[in-house]
């Protein structure tokens, strides 16, 4: 797993050990701790192992998160269930979390011979399954980073704001965290201009885990930031033109030339715009250009 996605999800365990085993689990347990990953002889990076006392009854979960379904994962998830096991000497409930991709299986065998030597299985859960929109009203804060990636009927962005608004509810020492997580779970499905529209890096950026992955997010916004300058000063460039040429522009012109960020389109548009002798002639290159927007 990338690391910005390993750092991320390794912090949500640690704050939120409940809420992800909420997640799998469907109900609150009593009494959810971080296992220490040391204990292990031989260390993964993709793994979160948490301590769960559910209804009196004592278990190791042990949580396989992937950014995307892997064929060899059961072997990989046995070899080190049996190890947890092994080390803990506890029973373990494995699970593997798919950011993105689906994985149906749920079991993994082998046989040599006569014997069938092994039947292993676990829990595979695949956020493009789960419905967002419920988790989204429903589900513990710890949990939200991860709802852009499930089952969702809105636009990107309706459903960024939808999870910020969730997450500005928590206290106050969170959010940073929660914010970050968010961002960046939610670019492996949607761009980073899309994000950074909703969630200012300001919020974020005091999180500790931000320092790891601050070129690509402070870079991202910059370029953004210009990238807009450009657009609204070509924008205001074409509209003084026509004011020039042929008056006041009707808003509804004004709006579908907001609306265009395209540089190149913007570029063509003004110089229709400084040719241009009547509104009707310049609308027809705008909703020409609108058209192949879209």
């Amino acid at each position: 797993m990338a690391r910005e996605f390993d750092l991320v999800i390794k912090a949500l365990a640690e704050r939120y050990p409940a809420h992800l085993v909420q997640l799998v689990r469907g109900m609150a347990v009593e009494k959810v701790e971080r296992m220490e990953k040391e204990a292990v002889a031989v260390e993964r990076e993709s793994d979160i192992l948490l301590k769960v006392m559910e209804n009196g009854y004592e278990y190791l979960m042990l949580l396989e998160v992937q950014t995307k379904a892997e064929r060899e994962m059961p072997r990989r998830l046995l070899e080190y269930t049996a190890m947890q096991h092994r080390e803990f000497k506890k029973p373990v409930y494995p699970v593997v979390l798919n950011l993105t991709g689906r994985l149906q299986e749920e079991r993994y065998s082998f046989d040599c011979l006569d014997l069938t030597v092994v039947t292993f299985n676990f829990r595979t859960i695949n956020l493009a399954d789960l419905p967002g929109e419920h988790l989204l009203h429903h589900a513990p804060v710890g949990i939200i980073p991860l709802v852009p990636l499930m089952r969702h009927e809105f636009p990107a962005e309706e459903i960024l704001a939808r999870c910020v608004e969730r997450i500005a509810e928590a206290p106050v020492e969170w959010q940073a965290d929660l914010y970050l997580g968010l961002a960046v779970f939610s670019s492996l499905r949607f761009t980073r201009e899309v994000i950074l529209k909703v969630i200012e890096v300001s919020k974020m950026e005091t999180s500790p885990l931000f320092d790891g992955i601050r070129e690509k997010w402070i870079d991202q916004g910059i370029r953004q930031g210009i990238q807009q300058g450009i657009q609204q000063g070509i924008q205001d460039t074409i509209l003084d033109a026509l004011e020039e040429n042929i008056g006041r522009c009707p808003e509804g012109l004004v709006n579908s030339l907001r609306a265009i960020r395209d540089i190149d389109t913007l570029k063509l548009l003004h110089r229709r715009a400084v040719k241009a002798k009547t509104i009707d002639e310049f609308m027809q290159a705008l909703n020409e250009a609108v058209r192949k927007n879209n």
